[in-house]
């Protein structure tokens, strides 16, 4: 058939340059496949080994507060009965030592809404929406800008998504209080199976990107990374004021 040794020869060259191509591009793709997986099961050993310090730190917070349950509080208690004991047996003393016991009631308070915040069991309990409103009811004691707060019903997450949550929102307001020098924070948390949770202010705002890629991001970093632990999707947007900002606006939301 093929009588012409120059077109057997050209075509055996062809047939064989055709087959090497081929066993490059399959050596490609299986190495390729192979990197791929390899990075997959490094980022999952990443997000275990994070979620296995989260675990820890979680419950360093749990013995924190049982320790500021069971030992501070019983003391800052018992400074309080002997302060009633004195005023009872020198009544004369009660105008001076009202300071005093004003301060040490509002002292133990304080600690028990920290150990409560510290216990993720807690919020297991009471739930997201309790564990919030009783935050926002402290920021609102604080007196730094007026906190308007909405929500639906209880949001449809496990126990490790409520507390990455609790923590992000615990982190955001107090960079708020920190920086943002806002007179209103708009929260709003929708429940069930459409979670999300927005905190907007009217701040002076910031420039993320610059942020981020400096020294003074390790806060937003902590609070992306607490999110990805929690399958959360977290955005931050904002501008400084001299850019046209309007604030700075905190979505974070289930990853579908």
């Amino acid at each position: 058939m093929f009588s012409n040794p120059i077109v057997l020869t050209v075509l055996v060259a062809t047939l064989m340059m055709l087959l090497l191509i081929a066993v490059v591009i399959i050596t490609m793709v299986l190495s390729n496949r192979r990197n791929v997986q390899q990075e997959v099961k490094m980022a999952q050993m990443h997000l275990d080994h994070e979620k296995g310090l989260r675990l820890l730190q979680d419950e360093v917070m749990a013995e924190v507060a049982r320790e500021l349950h069971d030992n501070i509080g019983q003391r800052l208690t018992f400074m309080k009965l002997q302060l009633q004991q004195q005023k009872a047996v020198n009544p004369a003393s009660a105008v001076s030592l009202l300071p005093v016991s004003d301060m040490v009631v509002e002292t133990i308070e304080e600690v028990r809404v920290l150990g409560r915040s510290l216990n993720s069991d807690v919020i297991e309990k009471n739930g997201l929406v309790y564990t919030l409103e009783k935050e926002v009811e402290r920021m609102r004691t604080l007196n730094k800008f007026e906190v308007h707060w909405e929500h639906d019903k209880e949001p449809e997450l496990i126990k490790d998504q409520k507390v990455i949550v609790f923590r992000i929102f615990q982190e955001t307001l107090n960079n708020l209080l920190k920086y943002a020098e806002a007179k209103n924070v708009y929260i709003s948390m929708g429940g069930g199976s459409n979670f999300k949770l927005v905190m907007k202010d009217d701040g002076k705002g910031f420039d993320v990107e610059q942020v981020m890629s400096s020294g003074k991001g390790a806060g937003l970093k902590n609070i992306l990374k607490r999110a990805e632990l929690g399958k959360l999707k977290c955005s931050i947007d904002s501008a400084p004021s001299a850019q046209g900002g309007k604030g700075t606006t905190f979505t974070l939301e289930k990853i579908v």
